[in-house]
């Protein structure tokens, strides 16, 4: 692969060096190869130039300079997403939602660091950008894929393979406590009570079936046999293994599903509803369908409408995830067994996954014993 060619402009220049014409007057600037920065160096090219290749010497690594044979220099961040779209991502099996999402954090790199020359990233290059624009989960989910697309760099030539992957050497944050806080089964009766219909229905199958947001809006009255009481859902995150596949058996199923038919709506979905505007949407397969981010946006909206969660930061405050998280704290609480029943229905791997959404919803106590014989000390 050919070095990537500098403009015109630039080409009688040394690396990492740029010019800029305003008016009649031409300016320079040097691009640091450690950290992508830019710092000027005047108008005089011969002075500039001089300038540029003596901090060539101090701030390129050996593996630059070897870059810029091999052909793996002067490749960008743009460049680097872009390939990692085109040939990584597909390949991967992963669910469409898992795929937007992240195509979201893709996005926030492209615009962030686009220009900037991948062999410029160092560990401290990494660390400083991650810490400097992301916080708790959002810190956690970008490093991750920062993490895959360096690795994806590496093994296409992109980065040097004999240098660490440097997102993988930052701080990677994981221990931190829960900062959304639970929906109690008070906040969903007064969310339940402010709701439209179509968002009440969407609640009682998530509080009963246990899915999340997206297996909510793509249920379909196909997939349900009123006969057996049967709903057939796949769990899109987990959409690769066999245990994603479930067949939801439930005496409370038709009195919902029968309610969602009652819309006077003509949708094979059955959560639904008339938009104000009939507009296409990326995902959407029928108009009366919900997008994911609309969903969660008007949970947000009728969430805050009650005026309960006031008090709370919004970023504490929960979302309809927390749905799935109550319903799942409420088998427990009526005596359901989490290992052969709870779990299988939540498409859980593990049970420690099943622990995690169950407990926060009240202080448990345990009980113990103090038996110690204390005559002889107190008489």
């Amino acid at each position: 692969m050919a070095p990537r060619k500098r403009l015109r402009r630039n080409v009688d220049l040394p690396p990492n060096l740029y010019s800029n014409k305003v008016g009649a007057v031409t300016y320079y600037r040097y691009r640091r190869p450690d950290t992508g920065t830019f710092h000027s160096l005047g108008t005089v090219k011969g002075a500039a130039i001089a300038d540029a290749r003596q901090l060539n010497a101090i701030l390129m690594k050996p593996a630059d300079r070897v870059g810029r044979v091999m052909g793996t220099a002067e490749q960008t961040m743009s460049h680097l997403i872009g390939r990692y779209r085109k040939e990584f991502l597909p390949g991967q099996g992963l669910a469409d939602s898992t795929v937007q999402l992240i195509g979201y954090r893709l996005n926030r790199f492209e615009k962030d660091l686009g220009e900037q020359v991948v062999e410029s990233f160092d560990v401290k290059a990494c660390a400083e950008y991650l810490d400097d624009n992301f916080q708790r989960d959002s810190y956690i989910k970008h490093r991750t894929t920062l993490v895959d697309l360096f690795r994806f760099a590496q093994m296409k030539g992109l980065y040097p393979a004999d240098l660490p992957n440097p997102a993988a050497a930052t701080y990677p944050k994981a221990g931190y406590e829960k900062q959304r806080q639970r929906l109690t089964l008070d906040g969903f009766k007064a969310i339940y009570a402010a709701a439209p219909e179509w968002l009440q229905i969407a609640m009682q199958l998530a509080l009963v079936t246990l899915q999340g947001r997206t297996e909510v809006i793509n249920m379909q009255f196909s997939e349900f046999d009123e006969k057996a009481g049967a709903l057939k859902v796949v769990r899109q995150k987990v959409q690769k293994h066999e245990h994603a596949y479930l067949i939801i058996e439930s005496p409370r199923l038709a009195s919902i599903i029968s309610r969602a038919r009652r819309s006077g709506i003509v949708s094979p979905f059955i959560v639904h509803r008339v938009p104000e505007r009939r507009n296409k949407a990326k995902g959407r397969q029928h108009w009366s369908q919900l997008t994911a981010n609309h969903f969660s946006a008007e949970f947000r909206l009728v969430r805050d409408e009650t005026g309960l969660f006031d008090d709370m930061p919004r970023e504490e405050r929960p979302t309809f995830h927390e749905v799935r998280a109550l319903g799942s704290w409420l088998y427990k609480k009526q005596g359901f067994d989490k290992k052969n029943y709870v779990r299988p229905l939540m498409a859980h791997a593990d049970e420690k996954m099943t622990d995690e959404y169950q407990k926060g919803h009240e202080q448990e106590w345990v009980r113990v014993k103090a038996e110690l014989d204390v005559s002889e000390i107190f008489g």
